[in-house]
């Protein structure tokens, strides 16, 4: 589906991604006011961000992602015509609105679209040359984005704008289908019965807390991978091409999601916990020591959590039937959000008590104990004989694995 990874591409085609904070200190903001505007894009998304879902699920999901771009977009002009306190503030306001309507949605849309044409086994494939695309987008724009600054910061801001509207374009082309209503014709028709239908699933309530702790874990350290690298060494005019290494085996990963899926046999639930193990112990060996040697281990740990996300995102949308698709994966996202703010208020004092080793060694500990607890549980909840197959849209959510 070239029109799913176009939109995906441009979605992440931000030119003003690695300078936005340079922008607003050179627009005369402290330190405070720029904490704030980080903390100002938060508020839209933890609010709206399963109301957007279950939007998405009563309207239209298309519409929903067009109408999330055109605010990112328009986000971005507003930094151009108001470049103070106040615009940026807003431009982030809107950066925020799209990004609840965008996370949940788009998986809902890309997974139904496939369905309908019987060709769900796909979505792995999909999703993760999506990611793969999107990954590629962030790492032009990482490249690029610092050198057009330096010469035109207006045109960051307006070729930023202008990607987006290119993604609003092609997710205005994309197909939308709903799979077909349950035999009784009704639908979950409020949060509270979709929580319930949820909640009733099997293993489903395990797999969201492993996988969103597992995947959040790799964000929060994300964030911290360029001043991780500059620590060790990495000179500022080098510190692209550690950051640009990073997102190309990023988006290696989120592409080999199918094969891996296919060859390892991840598709089951304990095997994807030992293949995020796997990725925790990278990372440990990769921290711990401080040899430069030991670097692609560390690297290799983005590779291996970007597969894992992908195929985490397969078994989500293989247990949610298309009613309340957008709805529960944004409430999925949510969770993510939430414990990603908890562990991004626990790095901060970690790395300035014990150092950014102790950081990733601490979130690699973190990651392999959830593993374990995972594991443990998983296999206790499993029934003893096997249950008759489930169909999800008989009840807007599937059964066990």
């Amino acid at each position: 589906m070239i029109r799913y990874l176009l939109f995906r591409f441009f979605q992440d085609l931000v030119l003003v991604y690695p300078v936005y904070v340079i922008l607003f200190r050179e627009s005369g903001l402290n330190y405070l006011q720029v904490s704030w505007l980080l903390a100002i894009w938060s508020v839209p998304v933890i609010l709206l961000e399963v109301p957007s879902g279950m939007a998405a699920d009563r309207w239209s999901r298309k519409w929903s992602l067009v109408i999330g771009m055109i605010l990112k977009g328009t986000g971005f002009l507003i930094w151009y015509v108001r470049p103070d306190f106040p615009g940026f503030a807003l431009g982030f306001i809107f950066w925020g609105l799209q990004e609840a309507i965008n996370t949940g949605t788009t998986e809902a849309l890309l997974y139904d679209a496939l369905k309908s044409r019987n060709r769900e086994d796909r979505f792995v494939t999909l999703a993760g040359g999506g990611a793969a695309a999107a990954r590629g987008a962030i790492l032009i724009s990482l490249l690029a984005g610092g050198w057009i600054f330096s010469r035109s910061p207006a045109a960051v801001m307006l070729l930023s704008a202008l990607a987006m509207a290119a993604a609003a374009i092609c997710a205005a082309t994309l197909p939308e289908e709903r799979s077909p209503p349950d035999v009784t014709g009704s639908s979950p028709c409020s949060l509270k019965d979709e929580l319930s239908l949820a909640v009733a699933v099997p293993g489903l309530i395990k797999l969201v807390l492993y996988g969103s702790l597992a995947t959040v874990v790799w964000g929060v350290l994300d964030e911290y991978d360029f001043l991780f690298g500059h620590t060790l060494g990495v000179p500022l005019a080098a510190i692209g091409l550690w950051g640009g290494t990073r997102f190309f085996l990023e988006a290696l990963g989120a592409g080999l999601a199918a094969p891996l899926q296919r060859g390892l046999r991840l598709d089951d639930p304990p095997r994807l916990a030992w293949w995020i193990a796997l990725a925790s112990a990278v990372l440990f060996l990769g921290v711990i020591t401080g040899h430069r040697f030991l670097l692609p281990l560390y690297f290799s740990f983005y590779l291996i959590m970007a597969a894992a996300e992908v195929i985490y995102q397969g078994w989500l949308q293989e247990r949610i039937g298309s009613g309340s698709r957008a709805t529960i994966s944004s409430l999925v996202s949510l969770i993510a959000e939430v414990l990603g703010l908890i562990l991004l208020l626990a790095a901060g004092p970690v790395s300035q008590r014990w150092g950014l080793r102790a950081l990733f060694a601490g979130g690699s500990l973190v990651m392999a104990l959830a593993t374990i607890l995972f594991a443990v549980a998983w296999t206790r909840g499993q029934p003893r004989s096997k249950r008759a197959p489930h169909n999800p849209d008989q009840t807007g959510i599937s059964g066990p694995l």
